[in-house]
């Protein structure tokens, strides 16, 4: 699943059935690269960031999670959180410091959270390739 798929994508509380907010962006970890929670727009109170242990499931219209889920354990996230913001647009640099591109997406596998390439305009590069996410670039193993 795409990224960009994902985005706008409403989350429901499995419990309630009532909608805790939209999906904006994904917040991942390198080595091994995952998901490791869901930043959200326009919740229902509470946080902005969805754990990804509470994704109950990602279905076609929407994202399913477990009740008061959101912020469980963001205080384990926030230095990811904060490299993560926008991530869509960021540039891409090799080890090495050569510029690769830009990201244009994140490929990542809905039920497990691994995510498997990230793209950009004229390359796909394997996840396992991530070395870091920053402020400022997403850093690559150069191949």
């Amino acid at each position: 699943m795409l990224l960009s798929e994902l985005t706008d994508r409403p989350v429901m509380d499995t419990t309630e059935a009532q909608r805790i907010g939209l999906v904006d962006g994904l917040v991942i970890a390198p080595q091994p690269a995952r998901v490791l929670a869901l930043r959200l727009k326009k919740t229902n109170g509470g946080g902005t960031l969805l754990t990804w242990a509470y994704v109950h499931a990602i279905g076609p219209d929407a994202v399913m999670a477990r009740v008061n889920a959101r912020e469980a354990d963001a205080e384990d996230l926030t230095d990811h959180a904060a490299a993560c913001r926008r991530l869509v647009g960021r540039r891409v640099l090799s080890d090495h410091g050569t510029e690769i591109g830009t990201l244009q997406d994140i490929d990542f596998d809905p039920e497990s959270g691994r995510v498997l390439n990230l793209l950009t305009a004229s390359d796909s590069l394997p996840a396992h390739t991530l070395i870091g996410v920053g402020a400022y670039a997403v850093v690559v193993r150069q191949t």
